[in-house]
């Protein structure tokens, strides 16, 4: 997994290399700068008798990109540096880089370094074809609207229709919540410097920033970098790691029982979906709860689920009068699921909040089970189950009774409070998806694409999740594992057939083939 910092946790790190551990803030931006080069080569072809602009700020930022200039004119290209303001207006390391710049200019026709005249010399410059221009004017520290020259500047390079690389951070984004601050320069590539920014994840940063590539600046990878943040973006690695095994021996009741709460009139999808989802992510036995009058539509809907019909209300919902075989039956089974399809129905709404109360094994709790808790999320700190929650922004704005736009800007540390206040799991769904431990690390989700927003996407995911658990992964990685293949699987369907046509239960019809290509390590010892 990927560290994913604040500005302020990156900061942190930086000043710890350089009085910890004694590395030269040159050095760091030396290794930044030659990284960022690399990854320009490999992102947009060889450097060699290229034409570069790069347009750099007076701070660390700007230095990075004085730096770099020296390293593409070492790889033969030609290069022209436009400062935003006069020499002496740099300081520290981001001059010493400036100074050597100087010096090469008198000794090489591939490199010019100029004052910014006017942002219309620099819109006439850009006509004339140059391979890339470099972002190198703001990068992390950004907390106000971006005004004045370098707005226009921005404004400018997005008009154009030259690549942009842009050095830690898209200037004009904010690095902690990815917000657009004014205006923000729309990326190709973005080489950010020592470890992810939450603002490249997050928001408009996502889009903005294009391709992200994580530069190595020499960092110690462990002391302070690794305890400096509890945030992460998971890898295909720490999937692969979190799969459970299988012996060769093994029998259906080894790999987990599922006694699902779901359906009612009109919802018998969400249910069946959650329910087909928890089969094909690996569980040996899944058990479907119903209200009785949809029994046979779910036994002719359902092949390998087993059907269990309960009493109902006249609403054609799951009634409190059967509660204490439903409870048994969740309590018999490795993990429970309640929610999906469930309806509003008062008294269905008494008897999820009854079911979460009382369970004693895992509960995996979404779509109307989330409604049931609203207004009385004490149930949770009641409960014995190990509960994973998994609402979208909406669900969770009703549950924790705070604004859309508040979670939305505050996803990640929104999400960690509640996870260690309530002592659960919490999957808060969206673009992207974070997962939040109770012991306080939240995982960052780097798959999926638009066509997810679909019906029923979320109860598939709910099916997975459940899954995993049912076969023995503790409750964080099976929502992990869970979340990261579910975007896989939605990746595999779009490039199957697109976005637009894609529907939740091609993602069940694609899982397998996401499970196999998962590299489930084989059996090499216990399970």
């Amino acid at each position: 997994m990927l560290p994913v910092y604040t500005s302020d946790e990156m900061r942190g790190c930086d000043a710890a290399a350089i009085e910890q551990y004694g590395i030269p803030g040159i050095v760091l931006m030396e290794n930044a700068s030659r990284g960022a080069v690399d990854e320009a080569e490999t992102f947009l072809g060889p450097l060699r008798d290229t034409w570069i602009i790069i347009i750099s700020g007076k701070g660390n930022n700007g230095g990075d990109g004085f730096c770099m200039a020296r390293h593409f004119v070492n790889r033969g290209a030609r290069v022209e540096v436009f400062t935003l303001g006069p020499d002496d207006a740099s300081k520290g390391d981001a001059k010493t880089n400036l100074d050597i710049l100087r010096q090469m200019e008198k000794d090489t026709g591939r490199l010019h370094v100029h004052l910014l005249s006017s942002t219309a010399s620099l819109e006439e410059l850009l006509l004339k074809g140059p391979a890339f221009v470099v972002d190198a004017m703001l990068g992390t520290g950004l907390s106000s609207p971006v005004k004045g020259e370098i707005a226009e500047i921005i404004e400018v390079l997005n008009r154009s229709d030259v690549p942009v690389l842009a050095v830690d951070m898209p200037t004009g984004i904010n690095a902690d919540t990815g917000d657009v601050l004014g205006v923000a320069v729309e990326a190709d590539l973005t080489c950010t410097m020592g470890g992810l920014k939450r603002g490249l994840l997050l928001r408009d940063g996502r889009r903005y920033a294009g391709v992200v590539r994580s530069i190595d600046i020499g960092m110690p990878r462990e002391g302070y970098a690794q305890d400096a943040t509890s945030t992460f973006q998971l890898e295909q690695t720490d999937i692969t790691d979190w799969l459970p095994r299988r012996s060769f021996d093994v029998h259906k009741y080894q790999m987990g029982s599922i006694f699902v709460i779901a359906g009612s009139v009109g919802l018998t999808g969400a249910a069946a979906m959650a329910s087909e989802a928890a089969l094909r992510s690996g569980a040996g036995i899944v058990k479907l709860g119903i209200p009785e009058r949809l029994n046979a539509v779910m036994e002719t809907k359902l092949t390998e689920v087993m059907t269990v019909p309960f009493t109902e209300t006249g609403e054609g919902t799951l009634a409190l009068a059967d509660y204490d075989a439903m409870l048994e039956y969740i309590n018999s089974s490795t993990v429970g699921i309640v929610g999906p399809g469930l309806s509003r129905q008062y008294e269905t709404q008494n008897l999820a909040r009854k079911l979460i109360e009382h369970a004693q094994v895992p509960l995996l709790l979404d779509a109307d089970a989330l409604f049931a808790l609203s207004g009385h999320l004490d149930v949770l700190h009641q409960t014995e189950a190990d509960v994973i929650l998994t609402p979208h922004v909406g669900e969770f704005a009703r549950l924790v009774s705070q604004s859309r736009e508040e979670i939305e800007t505050k996803r990640i540390d929104i999400a960690r409070t509640f996870a260690t206040e309530f002592g659960a799991t919490l999957v808060l769904k969206g673009a992207p998806t974070v997962i939040a431990a109770k012991d306080g690390r939240v995982f960052v989700n780097s798959t999926g694409n638009a066509g997810m927003a679909t019906a029923g996407a979320g109860d598939v995911l709910s099916g997975i999740i459940a899954g995993l658990a049912a076969q023995g992964c503790a409750a964080i990685e099976a929502a992990c594992a869970g979340v990261y293949l579910h975007g896989l699987a939605g990746d595999h369907a779009r490039d199957e057939m697109g976005e637009y046509g894609l529907i939740a239960t091609d993602l069940i019809s694609s899982f397998a083939e996401i499970l196999r290509e998962a590299a489930l390590r084989p059996f090499s010892g216990t399970s």
